[in-house]
């Protein structure tokens, strides 16, 4: 885990160096350059996560009944985890206003993943009260 997180951080350095390098110069590349940084660090993070995840997973789903409560848990993460890369990556261009719609849509989508449970919570209690 240590080499992945090595290997990322190198990346994102070296990649921080070209864009101050070019961007006076052609700010759409340096966007381009951090787009395609953006893609390729996330990409090594899944990769550095998922074994966690997957095992993790296993574990829930050898307790019963356990597993729906694990998987929403983790695609809220999930959902902050990007919508907070995507709106640092538009700040990052001077594009606050789109970085706001961002978060707002990511906070949108958390809240509509989060219903459902709440609803089960609130039938079971309803049903628990006699009413």
């Amino acid at each position: 885990m240590t080499a992945i997180l090595i290997k990322i951080l190198s990346i994102i350095l070296i990649t921080a160096g070209l864009i101050m390098s070019i961007r006076a110069k052609s700010g759409e590349h340096a966007f381009l350059l951090s787009l395609a940084c953006g893609a390729i660090v996330l990409l090594m993070a899944f990769d550095m996560v998922m074994p966690y995840v997957s095992r993790l997973k296993a574990v829930f789903n050898k307790a019963s009944g356990a597993a729906p409560y694990f998987v929403m848990p983790l695609k809220v993460l999930g959902l902050a985890y990007i919508t907070d890369f995507i709106a640092d990556t538009c700040r990052d261009f001077g594009l606050g206003g789109l970085a706001a719609k961002a978060e707002f849509a990511g906070k949108c989508a958390i809240f509509i993943l989060c219903v459902p449970p709440a609803i089960s919570i609130l039938e079971v209690a309803l049903k628990f009260a006699g009413l």
